[in-house]
């Protein structure tokens, strides 16, 4: 019966059909884990697509001109306050060089000193001077002893030649002897002019050593400070003022100082409108000094292009120092007030500066314009716009040279 069964094809066949199934499990399992991936990624790409159909439709809503924030512009103000910074120098500052040679024998003053005009400030033994002096005043002595014996020797010729005269029209002296007198009598007038002359030029030479003696006195030509001195005790000074020549002092006038400024060429003409300024030093918070604008250099420098200005400022209390760096506030009243631009409409390119304006029908239009003062939150255009043209703030990349645009007016930014 066993033999019969192993036999039989077909009984074989269907044993080998039953054993089958077995070996199909693995791929049965596999098509199962392709189909649950397919489900989750069908579940992750059905919102990708609703997300995207959103985009594509908010993208047809606005397909229409891009919405932009305009603004009109207006003037600035008709006056503003101009900062610039500043330089401090004495109002009269000068060396002090020796008129005469000689070794200093007292000095007075030194540095930091506020001394007054006329005060000594050293003195100077020139005994050389000091010997020509007595010599010429011996000089002079002896030219008057001269003038008087001139004198005399002239009112007796003068006699003489009356007596002479006298006798001639009595017949006693011949006309040769009256003519001796006369002549006598007009040479010994001579004389003492001459001596008069000598006595007029011993005169002038002992006040030419008085005056050179005077200057072994050195005195301040102006009430002031000292700011330097090369001299001590003992020096030996020579006369002049020479680069080998000792300086003695430097002396500055401290009462009154100036303060100069460099203004830029486009502020010049309202800055020089203003007769004051203020004058501040960060040294000294809290202080505002009210100075006079005095002169200008009435030329623009090539260099910089400003025009340098002097502002007078009274120091008494003498605080400020020549050389402080100072600020200086003009007040100026400008006679064209400049365009305001707000900062977040400039469009800065390789073009240039730039601003996007629209027109009357909602077109947008590049502007080239030259920028003035910048105020941060805004900018001067000192061209390329007009008072009342809408400007686009913060224009994005759609707004381009003929762009038409759905303008929504804002209200004016101030400075």
């Amino acid at each position: 019966m066993a033999q019969n069964i192993a036999q039989d094809p077909a009984m074989t066949g269907h044993s080998a059909t039953i054993q089958q199934p077995t070996g199909k499990g693995p791929f049965v399992a596999a098509a199962g884990g392709f189909l649950l991936l397919a489900v989750v990624g069908v579940a992750f790409l059905i919102p990708k697509l609703h997300h995207q159909n959103d985009l594509e439709d908010r993208a047809r809503d606005v397909s229409g001109p891009p919405p932009v924030a305009v603004v009109a512009v207006g003037l600035g103000q008709p006056s503003s306050k101009l900062e610039l910074p500043g330089t401090v120098q004495a109002f009269a500052q000068t060396p002090i060089y020796a008129r005469t040679s000689g070794y200093i024998s007292k000095r007075y003053v030194d540095i930091g000193d506020h001394v007054k005009a006329g005060q000594l400030l050293a003195t100077i033994e020139d005994p050389q001077t000091e010997q020509s002096l007595r010599q010429a005043r011996a000089a002079l002595l002896q030219l008057k002893a001269q003038l008087l014996q001139a004198q005399a020797n002239a009112k007796l010729s003068t006699l003489n030649n009356t007596r002479g005269q006298q006798l001639h029209q009595e017949g006693v002296i011949s006309q040769e002897a009256l003519d001796n007198y006369n002549a006598q009598s007009g040479a010994n007038d001579a004389t003492v002019e001459a001596a008069k002359a000598n006595i007029a030029a011993g005169e002038a030479n002992v006040r030419s050593l008085e005056e050179q003696a005077s200057f072994s006195r050195v005195v301040a030509p102006f009430t002031g400070v000292i700011l330097s001195r090369s001299i001590d005790n003992g020096s030996l000074i020579t006369s002049g003022s020479a680069n080998s020549v000792t300086q003695l002092f430097t002396i500055a006038q401290s009462g009154m100082v100036r303060v100069f400024a460099n203004v830029p060429q486009s502020n010049a003409p309202d800055a020089l409108s203003a007769s004051t300024a203020q004058v501040t030093f960060r040294e000294l918070p809290g202080h505002v000094y009210s100075g006079t604008i005095t002169r200008s250099s009435t030329s623009i420098d090539p260099a910089s292009r400003t025009l340098l200005t002097e502002i007078d400022l009274p120091n008494t209390d003498n605080k400020i120092l020549p050389g402080m760096f100072a600020t200086v506030t003009f007040a100026v009243k400008n006679s064209r007030p400049p365009v305001l631009l707000p900062g977040n409409a400039l469009v800065v390119r390789t073009a240039g500066p730039q601003a996007y304006t629209v027109d009357g029908n909602n077109v947008a239009h590049l502007h080239s314009v030259v920028l003035g003062r910048d105020y941060g939150t805004s900018v001067e255009i000192l061209s390329g716009l007009e008072k009342g043209d809408h400007v686009i703030l913060s224009p994005s990349d759609a707004v381009q040279e003929g762009t038409k645009v759905a303008p929504e007016l804002e209200a004016p930014q101030k400075p």
